[in-house]
């Protein structure tokens, strides 16, 4: 094999989460592409283009689009109504999508389409969704090979682990699984209610409540979402936080600059932020606390393997990078088990561990471990060129 067939011949990895897509070649260190799960349409406007004067003029000329996706479509937040298609289930923009990020690899024309693609996926990925993908991926562009990875194998191969409880903490959603030395058990796994946007909306009510009675204040749901990513924090003893805040205590205190340059000072919302985790009430969910989740999924395996599945416990995705969750969530893991078991507990939260499902891909492959391909049926009939899947 050329050094070219080497380059452009691997597989590629694709992980559409739903906030974040990552995508890149397989055996890399990290994805080539990293943007935003996102698109506009250019006729979509927030305000009425009749009303607002000059809006028809933004997408005019020779390089006019449709649709602008990733990072270009978050230019217009301001202007164009953001859709988020991972949400939307629509697989017509996910293909869009899709084509647009896979011709910024650069691929030549020769090499086009003819990689195999690697799919990062949750526990519960429906055979209605993987038939979408299949029709995306073999029918539209000729792909010759399909893989659905597990994240939850991705992320354990990661650390280099057989044993463990994965907790993938998304925008939308929170899977929470487990694996012992290599199996799964499909009791042993759960999709958790909270998940990015519901603490992003839960800070934005916080924050709007708290100024009803400004009439100039504006914070939209992008804005806070980015403020809660650089701020927000997880504190063992949140009640006991706000008590100290009251009595004078400033270490929380931050001062926000918003975009028409007024001021926002937050301070007990930055650790209130996480707490929907431990209390789902605080957003009208009726659920079992994170903690109470993770007990329940051990509790369904052997007694003898609970001390394994507990030394292990790996925080992983976007919505895991809050500050303080590791240890918080060991504290309160440790008040469901006995006095044995406490000192085995041991959450990890790894640096990177927002890509770690990408890695974990990239790093199965490095070590030859990727099984389960689909081939795609038109290899058999001759209508396109046969290979094989390294």
């Amino acid at each position: 094999m050329s050094s070219a067939e080497q380059t452009y011949l691997r597989p590629l990895i694709a992980d559409f989460g739903s906030s974040t897509f990552r995508f890149g070649w397989a055996g890399g260190d990290f994805p080539e592409i990293l943007t935003p799960s996102i698109y506009v349409d250019a006729s979509d406007y927030i305000f009425d283009s009749d009303v607002v004067n000059g809006l028809e003029e933004i997408f005019i000329g020779d390089n006019r689009q449709e649709y602008l996706f990733g990072d270009n479509a978050l230019k217009y937040q301001n202007i164009l109504k953001i859709h988020e298609f991972i949400k939307e289930e629509n697989y017509n923009i996910l293909e869009k999508y899709f084509l647009f990020h896979y011709e910024k690899l650069n691929i030549p024309d020769e090499y086009r389409f003819m990689q195999p693609i690697i799919i990062i996926s949750p526990f519960n990925l429906t055979d209605i969704i993987k038939a979408k993908l299949k029709n995306i991926f073999f029918e539209k562009f000729e792909f010759p090979f399909l893989l659905f990875l597990p994240d939850d194998k991705a992320i354990l191969s990661t650390l280099r682990k057989s044993d463990g409880v994965i907790i993938n903490m998304g925008e939308n959603n929170t899977y929470i699984s487990s694996i012992y030395h290599g199996f799964t058990n499909i009791m042993a796994r759960d999709v958790f209610p909270i998940a990015g946007e519901e603490l992003t909306n839960y800070f934005l009510n916080m924050i709007l409540k708290g100024r009803a009675s400004s009439r100039n204040f504006y914070l939209d749901y992008w804005l806070a979402k980015e403020i809660k990513e650089k701020m927000s924090i997880c504190v063992q003893n949140p009640k006991k936080e706000k008590e100290r805040i009251k009595e004078g205590l400033t270490k929380y205190n931050r001062v926000v600059k918003l975009p028409d340059n007024s001021k926002l000072k937050i301070n007990y919302e930055r650790f209130m932020i996480s707490e929907p985790l431990f209390d789902p009430k605080l957003v009208h969910i009726d659920y079992m606390s994170l903690p109470e989740v993770i007990a329940k999924i051990v509790r369904f395996w052997d007694r003898e393997n609970w001390a394994d599945l507990l030394s292990n416990v790996i925080l992983s995705g976007g919505g895991s990078l809050i500050p303080g969750l590791k240890d918080r969530l060991q504290f309160e893991l440790r008040k469901h088990f006995s006095d044995k078991l406490k000192d085995q507990i041991k959450v990890f939260a790894a640096s990177g561990r927002e890509n770690m499902a990408w890695i974990g891909g990239s790093v199965l492959f490095g070590r030859d471990k990727l099984e389960g391909w689909i081939k795609n049926p038109r290899l058999e009939e001759g209508s396109i060129e046969q290979g094989e899947c390294d």
